[in-house]
């Protein structure tokens, strides 16, 4: 789920003796920056950033305002931050940091960015799906009924499809909102639905802004016996099921876990102090912890009797920034970063007591098929995703421009 879909609450600060918001400061520092007043523009920026701290305009000011001031180290960590999140920044033909430019560790952010760019594959394509518009989001199988579905952030509407040929069914079309993850529980009896309001959907009403429900529907029956919804604005990107039979819910529009226990919704842990947008859900084989993914912040572990939440740190070369998709494998989280440039997937290998991230290793990067996938799901040894969401062929209306749209793209990855 993209970023830029999540309703954005307007922070205020309090920089200079009176309240800002955002665009106040940003402009106030491009001021600073322009008169040449550099310990203003350095001040500003170091606000602006840590208000949006993976905002690509205030990490490269950031850098700026550093290299103007003076302070190479903290340049270099802010350009660093900017390559791992957007290797297109071009910030080395830019005078404002000729006095870093000789440095040995400039250079090598240097080759960094060229390593970014290298293209890994190791996914491969299965099936090109045959609803053009479809606008899928998230897919499972059902491996009882050997039924593959995938939602429709678009249509607004859950389908299945041959796995063999692409061509899709619709297998829930009923008031729904955008539909993004889909989970079965064990006995393959229910289900679960997480849905939300998007202006990308057909029919969208302003109305609906910040609605969201989960769904409960019968896989026999197809028919819907339960929505759970809670008043405010939200947006329910994920869920995964225990196999207590209790669902768990990421909420990207109010930074919380949600639980659906006996028919009831109810909070679960939230993360209204530290989180930005929460995205993928994932447990380990006990189902002792639940991984948390945040779209600027990285991944959360929470235990799940103490509800302790630990934060992992990520290796070196790599960057917290826009995982949406969220899969646990072997003592190994599988992650899909789309808010990155290049868009990537990574498998990050756990320590024993998976508090730690020990190693990582790129499984895709810079490929040019990937725009860009989402959720994620595992059916035996393979992931499978898919990997042309259309989110750029949309208008800042939400209406689709049809020609900048392909056939959604099914990709499998075998792992080690």
């Amino acid at each position: 789920m993209k970023q830029r879909l999540v309703i954005l609450v307007i922070l205020m600060v309090n920089v200079f003796g009176f309240a800002q918001s955002q665009r106040e400061l940003y402009n106030a520092s491009i001021k600073a920056y322009e008169s040449k007043d550099y310990k203003s523009f350095l001040k500003l920026t170091t606000t602006l950033d840590s208000l949006r701290p993976f905002h690509p305009t205030y990490t490269y000011n950031l850098a700026s305002a550093n290299a103007l001031n003076n302070n190479p180290e903290e340049a270099f960590t802010a350009l660093k931050k900017l390559v791992l999140m957007n290797n297109t920044a071009d910030f080395e033909n830019d005078d404002d940091f000729k006095s870093i430019k000789q440095d040995q560790t400039f250079r090598n952010l240097l080759e960094l960015k060229k390593t970014q760019g290298k293209i890994i594959e190791s996914s491969k394509p299965v099936i090109t799906l045959s609803e053009k518009e479809l606008h899928p989001e998230g897919l499972t199988y059902l491996p009882k009924s050997k039924i593959w579905l995938a939602s429709s952030i678009r249509k607004r509407k859950i389908i299945s499809f041959d796995i063999k040929t692409g061509q899709c069914t619709d297998w829930l079309n009923d008031k729904m909102l955008s539909v993004l993850a889909l989970k079965a529980d064990a006995k393959e009896e229910f289900l679960w639905v997480a849905t939300a309001a998007f202006p990308e959907m057909e029919g969208f009403d302003k109305a609906l802004d910040g609605k969201a429900e989960i769904l409960k529907v019968d896989i026999k029956t197809k028919k819907i016996v339960k929505r759970f919804s809670v008043e405010g604005n939200h947006v329910f990107g994920d869920l995964i099921i225990a196999r207590s039979g209790i669902v768990y819910i990421s909420d990207s529009g109010k930074p919380m876990v949600y639980k659906i226990q006996n028919d009831a919704i109810s909070e679960f842990v939230s993360f209204e102090n530290e989180g930005y947008n929460l995205q993928g859900l994932a447990f380990n084989e006990m189902q002792s912890k639940l991984f948390v993914a945040d779209y600027l912040k990285g991944i959360t572990v929470v235990d799940m009797i103490t509800k302790a939440k630990t934060v992992l740190a990520f290796p070196d070369d790599t960057t917290t920034k826009g995982i949406d998709g969220l899969v646990f494998y072997k003592n190994s989280l599988i992650t899909v970063q789309n808010g990155v440039k290049p868009i990537r997937l990574l498998q990050f290998k756990l320590d024993e007591q998976q508090h730690e991230i020990i190693s990582f290793k790129i499984l895709d990067n810079n490929r040019p098929e990937f725009n860009e996938p989402a959720l994620a799901t595992m059916a035996g040894e393979k992931l499978y995703f898919f990997a042309n969401s259309p989110w750029s062929a949309y208008d800042q209306n939400g209406v689709l421009n049809s020609e900048k749209v392909s056939n959604p793209i099914l990709f499998s990855c075998k792992l080690d």
